[in-house]
């Protein structure tokens, strides 16, 4: 452990003395020494002046461009460096992004593997401007092969000492539609097929592998393997004033999930979810809290797979924890965390996390785990762009190296299960 926090904080100290340098050129240097600039032909013969920026400052601009993702973001490649799970390590790859017909059409294709060699390879095509842009259909096929996802057995009483880890292996096609009401309310609907999932020894040589540790009873599906129908609507409240690095509004979320099993007929279930999350200024500095609650219904003679039921633990979480820490049928998180500006593009952070697992939602209440830390974040003007958190819990201490954005909604992962 002391390995990682020292590698990551190496890391994030690099990323902040390069943007830090970016900075300053771009502010007190740049008032000292004027940028160079070199006269350079027009196509009609007239001078055109060029500012040439050093490649820190260009760098640190494309990434802006192109981590974005959304339907607005320009054609041709970017870096994928989403779309993995927690635990994944960090993780890279290439993506391409092409507009058909002005921007009625976006074909999107990306790949990633990570330094635990985990892989994801997903290609999208969707038409996000139908209906005056009230509408937006599309379809995706996603691979995913994580090597050494965390167990621990289910409970919120499970023991860290049983540490095991398994791979899991799947194929996901959907189709989605999102009916936007206006500028912050839309509704979205998918449904697919889950399939190929295959539950294999993990290929971490520190910890056993689940198969050795656990079996049927103790962790639900571990030996059957079912393909699912799966289909869900949500309902998104959305007033952040930057999704990519919110210093106002709020994002509100409830989702109903079904999850159907074609192969054997004993893992259907349904998931109700429940997702809030609110930034409130305080002069220069922010206030970021959220409440996340997630219940499972099942029929008689039902059971939730131990890989779909909900969990806590890890950089989106409960970041004192490992990841998947603690799993269930039913969860409920809290979290709050204070960021004020150190520099230009750099924030600290101070947080506190709480949450809970139970088989029924009744018992969310009785005890929680919780953490506390604090972190830096690396941002530009609208995304964020890398943080680091240190969290300490009563299992000990973690540094955690992320490109994802504090208290951010789910990546809608089908499975593992990622809330």
């Amino acid at each position: 452990m002391f390995n990682t926090s020292l590698f990551c904080a190496c890391v994030l100290l690099a990323v902040c003395g390069s943007v830090s340098s970016v900075s300053a050129q771009q502010t007190g240097a740049a008032a000292a020494e004027p940028p160079v600039q070199q006269p350079a032909a027009s196509a009609d013969g007239e001078a055109v002046v060029t500012t040439h920026h050093g490649r820190l400052t260009g760098a640190y601009s494309w990434a802006e461009s192109k981590m974005d993702g959304s339907k607005a973001a320009p054609d041709g490649f970017y870096p994928e460096l989403g779309g993995m799970i927690n635990g994944a390590g960090l993780s890279i790859g290439p993506g391409f992004r092409h507009n058909l017909f002005g921007d009625r059409m976006t074909v999107d294709a990306s790949a990633a593997v990570s330094w635990r060699r985990y892989k994801m390879m997903q290609s999208q095509v969707s038409w996000p401007r139908l209906i005056d842009d009230r509408l937006e259909l599309g379809g995706q096929i996603k691979y995913q092969d994580f090597t050494q996802v965390n167990f621990f057995g289910i409970g919120n009483d499970s023991l860290k000492s049983h540490r095991t880890n398994y791979r899991l292996k799947d194929i996901d096609t959907l189709g989605f539609a999102a009916v936007r009401a206006n500028t912050w309310l839309s509704i979205t609907g998918r449904a697919g097929i889950l399939r190929r999932v295959g539950i294999e020894h993990g290929t971490s040589t520190l910890y056993p592998a689940t198969q050795n540790v656990f079996d049927e009873i103790s962790a639900p599906s571990l030996t059957r393997e079912p393909n699912y129908l799966h289909a869900d609507v949500a309902v998104d409240a959305d007033t952040r004033d930057l999704p990519g690095y919110p210093t106002s509004g709020g994002r509100y979320r409830l989702s109903v999930a079904s999850y159907h099993d074609q192969t054997f007929g004993q893992y259907s279930f349904r998931r109700v979810e429940a997702d809030a999350a609110q930034y409130i200024p305080i002069r220069r500095s922010v206030l970021a809290l959220r409440a996340r609650a997630d219940l499972s219904q099942t029929g008689d003679g039902q059971t939730v797979p131990f890989y779909l039921l909900p969990s806590l633990g890890g950089a989106n979480s409960l970041r004192g924890f490992l990841d998947y820490r603690f799993r269930d049928r039913d969860l409920l998180m809290l979290n709050a965390e204070y960021r004020w500006p150190i520099a230009r593009v750099i924030d600290a952070a101070v947080f506190y996390d709480a949450g809970t697992v139970a088989p029924e939602a009744s018992e969310l209440t009785r005890r929680f785990n919780r953490d506390y830390g604090l972190g830096v974040r690396v941002h530009s003007a609208a995304h964020m762009l890398v943080r680091l958190d240190v969290a300490r819990s009563k299992e000990g201490t973690r540094a955690l190296l992320t490109f994802t954005t504090p208290l951010a909604p789910p990546n809608r992962s089908i499975a593992p299960y990622v809330p």
